[in-house]
């Protein structure tokens, strides 16, 4: 069986210039060069196509309490915790309807919800664990942070409210029909200032009125302006060698956003990926390749964040008008990823998933020549994991029956024959693999409290680093 592969094998590196998106494969230190600001930055962009029609809102939510801060003179440190805390404010939301829940009204119920979710999601990955509490607490009112079961220390405090407020003033935003914003000024002022004191820090209400003073606050919040607005902040310029299992707690954390968008598909991204692992080493390819290729798995689905609850969860076939909808998402895959230097190979592997061999798939029409071994395990990982799952259209289905479509896709060149080979001939092994991916990932999540003492490590060195004020 020949395999091929997009890079070399070994320790040789695909380019040692990360402004080129050089990618280290160093058997010394396996990782990857990345700038993390960025692959933060535009992995968050997932979470704001759980709006589906009204995107861009975690971005928005960043940008105003990036003014903030600027405002109160918080120092470098500080201001890149703050951005970073915003940009991933929403993480423990998934479902379209409750993202419309949370920006359509100033007054929320109960939005603890979503900050608890997103809170476990990010203390379970070291370089973001320091944003959790930040996340926790931003649906807390001012005077709820200071003591009790919501209490932040200070910084976090001063953090988390400026959150609330910019989170607050874009659901005041979201929905207006008036095209411009600016025109809006004066009564969402008005609001704050009854809630100064309480809901929010008077400080960070002064501070919001001074930035808001300036009209080009609100003209920033321009779909067409906001990009320009945020690209200095989007990357930190500094390349670091990220290990393959800190990517891939980060990558289970958007898997974990994107299965949690629908009960169907609960586990699918994390079975995936550990699926994935595995076939890439039946196959043959190196260590690298297999942490890439499970990457890959983990992200291949994030596109569907986009999609709506409604066609995700329809119980009867798609028509023609919820199919081309459903057929974006690997699209949005492709075109979220590919924006990280470094991940260009993960971006093709992930958003080809559903490609064909034949030319016959979506959403580029790639054809066996442009179908590197990666793309291929992907896809057969995928159809594998799918077809032992239940969907609200289909129970899920008897291994029998798995290896007869596995093959029948093979033989009409929808899928890599070598491959499917493997999978057939290794199909209890692949499910073991897929739930004991799971399975780990559970007791992963079951351990976030005990690994939030490394946790507490970037946090202290955050916070020590992040006095309020800018000396």
């Amino acid at each position: 069986m020949t395999l091929r592969l997009t890079s070399r094998p070994g320790g040789a590196s695909a380019s040692g210039d990360p402004r080129r998106g050089g990618v280290e494969f160093d058997r010394r230190r396996p990782g990857m060069l990345l700038d993390l600001r960025e692959v933060v930055f535009n992995l968050s962009g997932v979470l704001d196509f759980v709006g589906v029609t009204d995107i861009n809102h975690g971005k928005r939510v960043a940008f105003l309490s990036h003014a903030i801060g600027q405002t109160l003179g918080l120092n470098r440190h500080h201001q890149a915790r703050l951005f970073e805390a915003a940009l991933l404010h929403d993480a423990g939301v998934s479902s379209t309807r409750e993202h419309r829940v949370l920006v359509s009204a100033y007054d929320i119920p109960d939005a603890y919800g979503h900050c608890e979710r997103g809170h476990d999601l990010l203390s379970g990955c070291a370089p973001l664990a320091h944003l959790a509490p930040l996340v926790a607490g931003h649906h807390s009112a001012w005077f709820e942070l200071a003591d009790g079961a919501h209490a932040l220390d200070p910084d976090q405090r001063l953090s988390a409210n400026i959150i609330y407020l910019a989170d607050r003033v874009d659901a005041m935003l979201t929905g207006d029909d008036l095209t411009d914003p600016l025109m809006r000024r004066d009564e969402i002022l008005g609001v704050l200032d009854r809630e100064s004191g309480d809901r929010f820090a008077p400080d960070v209400v002064e501070a919001f009125r001074a930035a808001a003073s300036r009209d080009a606050l609100w003209f920033g919040l321009d779909a067409d302006a906001l990009p320009i607005e945020l690209a200095p902040m989007a990357r930190d310029g500094r390349y670091t060698l990220v290990s393959f299992p800190v990517l891939t707690e980060l990558a289970s954390i958007f898997a974990h956003i994107v299965d949690a968008k629908c009960r169907f598909t609960a586990t699918h991204s994390v079975a995936v990926g550990a699926i994935c692992a595995r076939l890439a080493a039946l196959a043959g390819l190196n260590e690298d390749q297999q942490r890439k290729v499970q990457i890959a798995g983990l992200l291949h689905d994030i596109g569907k964040l986009r999609i709506p609850d409604t066609i995700l969860e329809k119980s009867g076939p798609l028509d023609a008008a919820e199919r081309a909808t459903m057929n974006r998402h690997a699209y949005y895959t492709h075109q979220i990823l590919r924006q990280i230097q470094g991940f260009e190979d993960i971006a093709e592997w992930a958003g080809s998933h559903h490609e064909a061999l034949d030319g016959s798939g979506y959403p580029f029409g790639k054809s066996a020549p442009d179908l590197p071994t990666e793309s291929r395990i992907v896809a057969v990982a995928d159809v594998f994991q799918a077809l032992a799952q239940t969907r609200p259209y289909r129970e899920a289905m008897p291994m029998a029956r798995i290896r007869e479509i596995l093959g029948d896709m093979a033989r009409a060149r929808k899928l890599d024959s070598d491959l499917v080979g493997l999978a057939i001939d290794h199909a209890d092994t692949l499910t073991a693999c897929g739930r004991g991916g799971v399975c780990l990932d559970q007791v992963a999540m079951s351990r976030r409290a005990s690994r939030s003492r490394l946790a507490s490590t970037w946090a202290a060195r955050s916070s020590r680093a992040c006095s309020t004020r800018a000396s």
